[in-house]
C-alpha cells in the first residue's frame, strides 16, 4: 500500500475544512496510509523535506494535471517502486518537483481538501471504480 504524507505549514485546519478532510481520510483508508501533518515553522518543514520518499511541492499554476493524469502519475510511481509520496503545502524554499492541482490560488486548508479529493479520485480511476456512489 502506498503511503501519502501531506505536510502543511500552518498550525491547524480551519474547522470548516476539517470535516471534509476527515471524510476523505476515511475514504482513503481502503487505498493507502494517508497522514496530514501540521508544521509550525520553516525549520521543522525543512527537517521533514530531508526524509525519504518522492516529494512534491503543491502550488497553484496554469498547467495543472487532470484527474486521469494524476492517477497515471500515482500508478507509474507505484510501478517504479515508490511506496511513499510526500506533499508539501506552504511557502517552502527547498527545490522540489511542483504539482499544480489548480490554477486558482486557495487557502492552505482548502488546498489539502482538494489534494485529498484528487488522491481519492485517482484511486477510483486506477481501480476502474465509479467516483460517485
Amino acid at each position: 500500500m502506498m503511503k501519502f504524507n501531506i505536510y502543511i505549514l500552518q498550525k491547524k485546519a480551519e474547522p470548516v475544512y476539517q470535516q471534509a478532510m476527515d471524510e476523505y481520510l476515511k475514504r482513503l483508508q481502503a487505498y493507502g496510509n494517508v497522514s496530514v501533518n501540521y508544521i509550525k515553522n520553516d525549520k521543522q518543514m525543512k527537517k521533514n523535506v530531508e526524509k525519504g520518499g518522492k516529494k512534491f511541492l503543491v502550488v497553484p499554476g496554469k498547467k495543472s494535471k487532470t484527474s486521469p493524469e494524476f492517477a497515471e502519475t500515482i500508478k507509474d510511481l507505484s510501478v517504479q517502486g515508490e511506496s511513499e509520496l510526500n506533499f508539501y503545502i506552504g511557502n517552502i524554499s527547498e527545490p522540489l518537483e511542483q504539482l499544480n492541482i489548480s490554477s486558482f490560488s486557495m487557502n492552505t486548508s482548502l488546498t489539502v481538501v482538494v489534494l485529498l479529493e484528487q488522491i481519492y479520485r485517482a484511486y477510483r480511476i486506477i481501480n476502474n471504480q465509479p467516483y460517485h456512489k
